[in-house]
């Protein structure tokens, strides 16, 4: 019944009745897998076996650079469905390394079994559907983001780089006329800035900013 409490507050039987919950199980061969602090889940390109869902405890996925340096991508939640978008397609691999930050469990069940077990309510169907959607309209909206965010902030570091003195950027004649140099809206120009400033490139000292980190803006 443990078991129960905790998937009912789970993505995937989201507004699914306990009582329903029970009755899906029924006959439906699935695993708790536990895990100690610090043990690697999975490996980047280890193959994506079935579903897993997050039970308890903390998770997180990480991935190492071709330099060798390790990039953390997200903390994986109680209750989140662990690389939705793997489960069924062609290329059915975990896309980064998952580790337990504390001892762990994970709800897991083979993909014949998964499938059975959504034959027997639409609502999970459902769920599992927005989910999937869910994770590939944030991907892309990232993606997106993130296109359109590096090409203003090469221009913007080219633009500092070439108009410093002593260590210092002073937008001239202002922010307005950089955005029109750079065929972009003011607002875009900004959100830049700021994350130059979240990221320790920036920091504001009046109507000038002092450079933080060379090194960091000449590689962007």
């Amino acid at each position: 019944m443990d078991i129960i409490k905790k998937l009912e507050k789970t993505k995937l039987f989201k507004n699914i009745d306990v009582k329903i919950i029970e009755k899906i199980l029924e006959n439906i061969n699935y695993t708790i897998l536990k895990y100690e602090k610090g043990e690697t889940v999975v490996f980047r390109g280890d193959e994506v076996e079935g579903l897993y869902i997050a039970l308890s405890g903390e998770l997180f996925s990480e991935m190492a650079g071709e330099k060798g340096e390790i990039k953390k991508i997200e903390d994986i939640l109680e209750g989140s469905i662990i690389a939705s978008a793997f489960i069924f397609g062609n290329n059915s691999k975990f896309p980064v390394d998952l580790i337990s930050r504390t001892e762990s469990e994970i709800f897991f069940i083979e993909k014949h079994e998964f499938l059975k077990m959504l034959q027997k309510d639409e609502n999970l169907i459902k769920n599992i559907l927005d989910e999937i959607s869910n994770k590939a309209q944030f991907l892309s909206a990232k993606i997106w983001h993130g296109v359109n965010n590096k090409t203003i902030g090469k221009k913007l570091a080219d633009y500092i780089l070439k108009n410093m003195e002593d260590g210092e950027i002073k937008f001239k004649p202002s922010l307005n006329e950089v955005a029109n140099l750079f065929n972009i809206a003011r607002p875009s120009l900004s959100r830049v800035i700021i994350s130059f400033i979240d990221e320790g490139i920036l920091e504001r000292d009046g109507r000038k900013y002092k450079i933080k980190n060379l090194e960091k803006l000449k590689n962007i």
